[in-house]
This record gives structure tokens, sequence and C-alpha cells, in this order.
């Protein structure tokens, strides 16, 4: 097995807390602090920065650094327009050629959902705290790149992971998560995986788009009253 290297190391750790919404965008990335905390210099994280750059979750901005980019309402819909080709193409896909493997899979992050808005539903809390919002997030960007992999695309794979994180990093993260629109989200996966468990291609599409239609709804309402 091979060994991971601190920038790789470095490159994980930021990733991660941007898909947790950790940074902010606007937030400075300081080289020093970051390898303080995970006990590594402060080139890996320079390097680490530097592919987060490529992936366009970072800008270099002079006299300042690394800062976690700040995108407009128009680019945030041109990337769900971009999800907009390729999901309900890709549920459509996987309603043909999913194994039961896979469907079992993409079943568990819905499962999670569920179980995580319920325990929310059953609490005194009005909206999800931050471990339970990542680890909602975590099991639903799971559910879509489950549903990619199961076409056995590769390159819309690669495609389809920039633009999501991009939208969950930009867009999703400008909304709190209440009982309801976990619920509707819940709703709307389940449609999904219904239809490509009963290998209705139609429908699979269907619900995908409208599911992604939703998304950009509530991200663009978000954008408007912040």
């Amino acid at each position: 097995m091979a060994v991971e290297t601190n920038a790789g190391r470095a490159y994980r750790h930021l990733r991660s807390k941007l898909l947790a919404g950790e940074f902010e965008p606007g937030t400075r990335l300081l080289y020093g602090p970051i390898g303080k905390e995970l006990g590594i210099s402060a080139t890996p994280v320079r390097e680490a920065v530097g592919q987060l750059v490529n992936e366009g979750l970072v800008d270099l901005v002079p006299q300042l650094g690394a800062i976690v980019r700040k995108i407009d309402r128009d680019e945030l819909i041109e990337l769900y327009e971009v999800r907009e080709a390729i999901e309900p193409y890709a549920a459509a896909r996987a309603a043909e050629r999913a194994a039961t493997k896979q469907l079992n899979q993409i079943k568990a992050q819905v499962d999670r959902m569920l179980a995580l808005t319920e325990q929310l539903a059953n609490s005194s809390s009005e909206f999800a705290n931050k471990r339970m919002t990542a680890q909602f997030e975590k099991a639903d960007f799971a559910f879509h790149m489950l549903i990619i992999e199961a076409t056995g695309n590769q390159a819309l794979a690669r495609t389809a992971v920039r633009s999501h994180v991009l939208t969950r990093v930009f867009g999703i993260r400008r909304h709190r998560y209440d009982v309801a629109t976990m619920r509707s989200t819940c709703d709307d996966h389940l449609q999904i995986l219904t239809a490509i468990q009963a290998g209705d291609v139609k429908k699979s599409r269907s619900a995908s788009a409208t599911h992604i239609s939703r998304g950009l709804k509530a991200s663009l309402k978000a954008i408007d009253e912040s």
C-alpha cells in the first residue's frame, strides 16, 4: 500500500473541511497554521492548496494569498446546468446497468440520511448541528457519486465530481438544514432510488432532473437572501 505524502494528507484535510463547510467563501488559508495543525511544514500545505486552486475551490490573490473562492449567481447556475446535463443521464444508465451491490450501496446512503432526519425530528433542535450536517451531506454526496459510478463511465464520473463538489461548497452551504429540508431531500432520493431499482429509465431520469432543479432553486434563494 502506498504511503500518503504530507501534501496528500494536507489536500485531503483541506478538501474535507471545504466540503464540511468549515471554510466560508473568502476565508484565507494560512499555510503555517494549517501545517502546525497537521504537524507538517508549510511547504506541503502550499502544494495541497495548489491542487485546490486547480479544482476551482481556491483562488490565489496577490497580497492576500490563498482565498476560498466566492462564486456569483450566474456561475452557480452554470454549475447546476452541468449537473442537469450529467446526472439525469447517469440515473437512467444506472437503471439499466447497476448491479445489486451498487443498488445496496446507494440505498445505504438513503437509509443513513433518513436516520439523521429522524434523529433531528426527535430532538429539541430546529436545525441540524455541524456534525449532523456534515454526516447528512456526506451521505448525500455519496448517493449521487454512487449513481454516477454505476454507469461505468469514468470520464462522466470525473466531470460530475467537479461540478457536484463546487455546487456543494458554494451553493448548498448557504442554507441550514431543518427537518422539512432533510425530508424533502430524502423523498427525492427515494424516488430516484426506487426508479433505478425498478429499472425504469424514464422515471430515473425525470426524478433526478426534478431533484437537481429543486437544489438550484434552494441555492439561489439562499444567495438572494444572504
